[in-house]
């Protein structure tokens, strides 16, 4: 299998690895500085938020040579409203191959960002290359904290999957062939959609009716995400504290009432679909991941995961976007294995 076409591609494919690496920019910058000043515990979710986003734009400021880049072969449909007729930031980006006898799988992916920032065009890049690999992708878009909170991305998410449902043979896909996938916290929010469509009492508690059959649920690929939100605040990862201040509305998380209802380690059940799990061996939220695997696995539930921890290379947080790296490469050949496999 043929990853990435021409060493041209792979460059291209390489810069969402870039606009990886500034995620971090604006976090270190903010961190070090309330850090130094001693307030950082103190800043609202607003003011904290507000000055990432500032962070991100400056970070942003060579745009032009991070566009994204939309290879031949594959068609790109933007910003479709699947809810709401789109207000909510209600809406998704298609990609899927100009040409194909048949139909394909689908995968939902949510975008990551600490539930407050991102943006379903900052996976484009990636969705275009697994495209050409024979697949719809759909990026979707929800509504961010701290002006919207739980559970709202996670009804969001189910609005999405009705959409797909309902409309993917408008565009080559095989509607009994669903995937969820995510990053950072969109990993959090589909592995909970997840439990959601495959755990009927969870449905009820969250007073959401899934529209996707489990059977048509065909499995999940979570990359670097956090799954048991009671002990997140431990693994270190930078402001996890704010962002979930600003997701959840309480400053103190832990004493949130629905936390555990956010946990997919406490949610997942035996009929959770198959899951691909992966996180850098230098990511704080690596033990978070393991922690989840260990889980599904109990209950008996197909689980892949790759973690790299016998590598010396450091891979930090969403490695994955970074197409120039072995490790990148790795875990889009392990993604697409595990896409072919469940998708029989």
């Amino acid at each position: 299998m043929e990853l990435l076409q021409s060493k041209l591609e792979t460059k291209r494919a390489g810069r969402t690895g870039f606009k990886r690496k500034r995620y971090w920019i604006p976090i270190l910058v903010l961190v070090l500085i309330t850090g130094f000043v001693g307030i950082g515990a103190q800043l609202t979710p607003k003011i904290t938020i507000f000055l990432l986003k500032s962070g991100f734009e400056l970070a942003s400021a060579d745009k032009n040579s991070n566009e994204a880049v939309i290879a031949e072969g594959v068609t790109r449909v933007a910003d479709v409203p699947y809810a709401d007729d789109g207000r909510n930031d209600s809406t998704l980006d298609i990609y899927y191959p100009s040409v194909t006898s048949e139909p394909l799988p689908v995968v939902l992916w949510v975008h990551g960002g600490g539930w407050v920032l991102g943006d379903k065009a900052d996976i484009t890049n990636y969705a275009v290359q697994l495209a050409k690999q024979g697949y719809v992708v759909v990026s979707m878009n929800y509504a961010l904290a701290p002006d919207t909170k739980y559970p709202t991305p996670v009804v969001q998410t189910n609005q999405a999957l009705t959409y797909v449902k309902n409309h993917a043979s408008e565009f080559q896909g095989d509607p009994k062939k669903i995937f969820l996938a995510g990053n950072s916290a969109g990993a959090q929010i589909a592995s909970q959609t997840a439990a959601v469509v495959t755990n009927p009492s969870l449905a009820k508690l969250m007073n959401i009716t899934p529209t996707t059959q489990p059977e048509e649920l065909r499995g999940v690929l979570l990359f670097c995400g956090p799954y048991n939100l009671s002990t997140v605040a431990e693994t270190g990862f930078p402001l996890i504290r704010t962002f979930l201040w600003s997701y959840t509305g309480v400053k103190t998380f832990e004493e949130y009432p629905r936390l555990d209802e956010m946990s997919t380690v406490f949610q997942a059940t035996t009929e959770y679909p198959p899951a691909f799990i992966t996180s850098g061996n230098d990511d704080p939220l690596t033990s978070q991941s393991i922690e989840l695997a260990q889980v599904l696995k109990r209950l008996d539930v197909d689980a892949e995961t790759l973690f790299f921890s016998n590598s010396s290379e450091k891979l930090g947080h969403d490695y994955q976007f970074d197409l120039e790296t072995e490790a990148g490469q790795q875990a889009m050949h392990s993604a697409v294995r595990f896409l072919q496999e469940y998708s029989r």
